[in-house]
């Protein structure tokens, strides 16, 4: 389970009449009159079917950062494995769904004819997506960098002109199903920002992210403002330890790129100072993160920059019916949304939904008494329409939009308790 609330560098919230609160972060890497794209004296050539491609490795300080760092290792431990033991049997009286009743025909043709809203044209390396090493996918994973491989979801080798979109979608598509989080890598906040956008946006935010990549056994990806070299396989080590979550491969995928991603949202780190170096290290980790950073990096755009198109919303709500009116208009104009518990009596709100403490969820729609929502962990839960007061919402809109047409969007946000907030500080995860 993963904080969709708390940020590793700054506050946990959001609000769309503050979309710059953390100067310092310049997602995508490198903006406009940041950094340059790496010069030539980077670029690696891949052949494959007689075809020339470049691709470029980390920048150079960023590359000297991530060998300089060694993130923990994700774990399991005996208290999250009793914890979602007890939230099971919950659920089990509570009569949870499978994520797998959202593959109905039906509902499958309603992905497939959303229209989703246009990608920015403001890629920074075109034509040169970054691609990462084994030992720094290792040091990003917390992994021994002996024996690191990558357990590719088919043999390239073999099949060297095997579309990626065979690899990647071996139903034909995205599918809301195809995501099952692994407990131990605690990125719920990124699996329900893909399963948010592919909700509400339709296959075609998610197919359009991808492309063919002229390394074997790869595929570019956008996120955010960069494009990144990825394997279509598992990262893992000698040791057996393997990176990602129990999802369809176009999931995996997206998490490798993610790995990379993180490592350069920051700004370029001070390879000088080892204070900086391990400040650069905690921003960056992959657990206990925003849902926004997910959906604003599916979306194409920058986290934090100028000029993205986008604002950001993360609100907490005083009554239920302000949460359950702000969701409905949301959802109605295609908007993702993504909930998680406000730090506020985590383990009794658990306890009560059937939610873990410090996760984050998919609200699919707005039901007469409350909401459902798709649990990363593959299961459909519905929620009263009186618990929204114990969550945080997070969601998104267009600049271009009428600011009237989300007056309840501008709120003040409360602030965490201290339990709550030295809980995210810590990474600290309750079940």
């Amino acid at each position: 389970m993963s904080d969709p609330i708390g940020r590793v560098s700054g506050s946990g919230f959001t609000d769309t009449t503050d979309n710059n609160q953390e100067p310092n972060r310049t997602e995508g890497g490198f903006g406009p009159g940041r950094a340059p794209n790496p010069s030539d004296r980077h670029v690696n050539v891949s052949l494959k079917g007689a075809i020339v491609s470049m691709y470029s490795p980390i920048p150079d300080n960023y590359k000297t950062a991530i060998d300089m760092i060694k993130q923990p290792k994700p774990s399991n431990s005996f208290k999250n494995k009793l914890g979602r033991a007890i939230l099971w049997i919950v659920n089990l009286f509570k009569g949870v769904k499978s994520s797998k009743t959202l593959s109905t025909e039906e509902k499958l043709d309603s992905l497939r004819n959303k229209k989703a809203l246009p990608l920015p044209d403001n890629v920074v390396n075109k034509g040169r997506p970054y691609s990462a090493s084994l030992g720094q996918y290792a040091n990003l994973c917390g992994f021994d960098s002996k024996g690191m491989k990558v357990d590719y979801f088919y043999d390239y080798k073999k099949e060297p002109d095997k579309d990626y979109r065979q690899v990647l979608f071996p139903k034909g598509e995205p599918r809301l199903a195809d995501i099952k989080q692994n407990p131990e890598l605690q990125d719920c906040w990124f699996l329900s920002a893909i399963t948010a956008t592919l909700h509400t946006q339709g296959t075609e935010s998610i197919e359009r992210i991808f492309s063919e990549s002229k390394t074997p056994g790869n595929v570019v990806i956008r996120l955010g403002t960069n494009l990144y070299d990825v394997p279509m396989g598992r990262i893992a080590s000698s040791g057996g330890d393997r990176f990602g979550s129990n999802s369809a491969p176009w999931v995996v995928a997206l998490e490798n790129a993610m790995l990379i991603h993180l490592s350069l949202s920051e700004d370029n780190p001070d390879i000088n100072n080892p204070k900086a170096i391990e400040v650069y290290k905690r921003r960056i980790q992959i657990p206990l993160r925003s849902a926004n950073e997910g959906v604003v990096a599916l979306r194409g755009c920058s986290y934090t920059g100028e000029n993205t198109g986008i604002k950001k919303i993360g609100l907490n709500f005083t009554s239920a019916q302000d949460g359950y009116e702000a969701i409905s208009t949301l959802l109605s104009r295609g908007k993702p949304v993504v909930i998680g518990h406000n730090g506020y009596n985590q383990k009794d709100v658990a306890l009560r939904d059937g939610i873990a403490p410090n996760h984050a969820v998919t609200v699919l729609e707005v039901i007469p008494k409350g909401f459902k929502v798709l649990d990363p962990y593959g299961q459909v839960k519905t929620l009263n329409k009186e618990s929204i007061v114990d969550y945080t919402m997070f969601s998104i809109r267009e600049t271009d939009e009428p600011d009237e047409d989300y007056a309840f969007t501008f709120t003040k946000d409360v602030d965490l308790p201290e339990e709550a907030q030295k809980s995210i500080e810590n990474k600290e995860d309750d079940f």
